[in-house]
């Protein structure tokens, strides 16, 4: 039987990106002091040896997809202002098909809170019963120090006694973690609100949300990075960005074409400047749920994807 899961890893700079856009320099080499152009001259030179090195993974199965990426502009700035920094992204994806849970945690800073958070949810997963998963996120809330904080943004989708689909999803939110609920079939997209504080808040209890499920229904979990999206016209909401990378019902194409957006070199306009630059100036995380194409998968692999903090550029 065929891997249900698939995974594959895209460059976050292309082969030639730097030589095809060599504008992306000018905020740095304009208007700078001598010795630092010299020394933004020196980077300009190495950021090539990073096209097609560093890499975002794309992880793809039946009912779902989902990515996440470092942020372009997070790291051409990194590597721009120093040759000792590295690479890190703090968003943290969780893929567990064959409990139907899925999930986005994003922590504030350099740090690699949201992984800890999910290795220690998927512990709770795999050693107690799912069905006191709302037990779960509390005890993972109350035991997270506040020095690991995190948001964390879930959708579970629940079994009746019979072992049967429920027809219901729940969703647990806490932080700024965006989880929208959509219908492919009447082309609409909602924000569901949650808690606005963060995993590491002990007097905090978290409830989730019970929705119940229509067919043609979809779920979006995305972090705060998602903000770099990129939108056919100016001042659209970002749910209609959004629903603007589902194109011809295409669902399994949306985590890819969402962070190529998010990641895409543009120009902005400030005062009387245009400015060449990548999006991306934050990581940047997206993961869609389709229920009704979600199937039993024997394996019990889970994924954690992100979260890290990497080794220095240079």
């Amino acid at each position: 039987m065929a891997d249900p899961l698939f995974t594959h890893y895209y460059p976050v700079f292309e082969e030639g990106i730097f030589e095809k856009h060599p504008a992306l320099f000018g905020r740095f080499l304009q208007h700078s002091p001598d010795h630092l152009k010299e020394s933004y001259q020196k980077a300009r030179v190495a950021l090539t040896k990073y096209e097609g090195s560093i890499t975002w993974p794309l992880i793809a199965g039946p009912g779902f997809c989902g990515a996440t990426h470092p942020g372009a502009d997070n790291i051409f700035v990194t590597a721009m202002a120093s040759s000792n920094a590295c690479i890190y992204n703090s968003d943290c994806l969780y893929i567990n098909p064959s409990q139907k849970i899925f999930a986005i945690s994003d922590a504030p800073g350099i740090t690699t809170s949201s992984r800890k958070l999910f290795v220690r949810l998927d512990y709770y997963l795999q050693t107690g019963s799912i069905d006191g998963i709302e037990n779960m996120i509390n005890d993972l809330n109350r035991e997270t120090e506040q020095h690991d904080c995190a948001t964390l943004s879930l959708i579970y989708f629940p079994r009746d006694k019979s072992n049967k689909r429920s027809g219901k999803a729940l969703a647990f939110i806490a932080g700024d973690t965006y989880l929208f609920h959509g219908n492919i079939f009447q082309r609409r997209l909602k924000l569901i609100e949650g808690k606005p504080e963060f995993m590491g808040r002990p007097h905090i209890h978290f409830e989730p949300e019970r929705i119940d499920l229509a067919e043609g229904d979809f779920f979006i979990i995305a972090s705060d990075g998602i903000q770099s999206i990129r939108c056919n016209k100016e001042e659209t909401r970002l749910e209609e960005a959004l629903l603007e990378h589902i194109v011809d019902g295409a669902l399994g194409d949306f985590a890819f074409s969402v962070i190529k957006s998010c990641n895409t070199v543009f120009e902005e306009r400030i005062n009387d400047r245009v400015i060449t630059r990548f999006g991306g100036s934050d990581n940047v995380s997206a993961l869609l749920v389709y229920p009704e194409d979600l199937i039993d998968i024997d394996c019990e692999e889970r994924l954690i994807l992100g979260g890290y903090i990497a080794d220095k550029l240079s």
